[in-house]
């Protein structure tokens, strides 16, 4: 005997689906659509007590209901998998999210470093040149000086000798 199932009877009596499974998947998985339908249920609880039946049908439909338990079994295990690659998906575009914003992230730094490194090298430069213009110009003042020395020295050997032709 057919008789709609509401969510209050005892759990005990459901035995498989009788409608058409809804294609929404969010609504076999949402609670509350049980509760606002009427799924129809059979109840085996509640056999005639004659025997006098055919054999094949009631054979017939245990096959049937045995059916209609191994089909809600796959439905339920093809939503449970779906449910499962949606959150692997979900899980797999945040991984790849997070490394889009770390590789942005590097990009950004090293872009800051190579802009570091220029200003470093052309600092580096400019004081290689400056280093190179007080050597040069060290050492022509070193050779100023000593030609200066060399002209003292050799003024005072002049009037030092020049007093000695004075004095003789």
């Amino acid at each position: 005997m057919a008789r709609n199932y509401t969510g209050y009877e005892d759990l005990s009596t459901l035995t498989s689906f009788q409608t058409n499974i809804p294609s929404d998947l969010h609504s076999l998985t949402n609670l509350t659509y049980y509760h606002h339908h009427q799924i129809p249920v059979l109840d085996f609880s509640r056999q005639s007590s004659s025997l006098s039946g055919n054999n094949s049908s009631t054979s017939d439909e245990a096959e049937e209901n045995h059916m209609s338990i191994i089909n809600e079994r796959k439905q339920r295990r093809m939503i449970s998998n779906r449910e499962s690659a949606r959150r692997s998906r979900m899980r797999k575009q945040k991984q790849l999210d997070e490394l889009c914003s770390h590789v942005f992230r590097l990009r950004s730094e090293n872009h800051g470093l190579i802009n570091r490194l220029n200003h470093f090298e052309e600092t580096h430069e400019q004081l290689v040149q400056e280093n190179d213009r007080l050597r040069k110009e060290t050492m022509e003042l070193r050779q100023s000086l000593t030609e200066a020395q060399l002209n003292t020295t050799y003024t005072n050997l002049r009037d030092l000798h020049q007093e000695e032709d004075d004095d003789r």
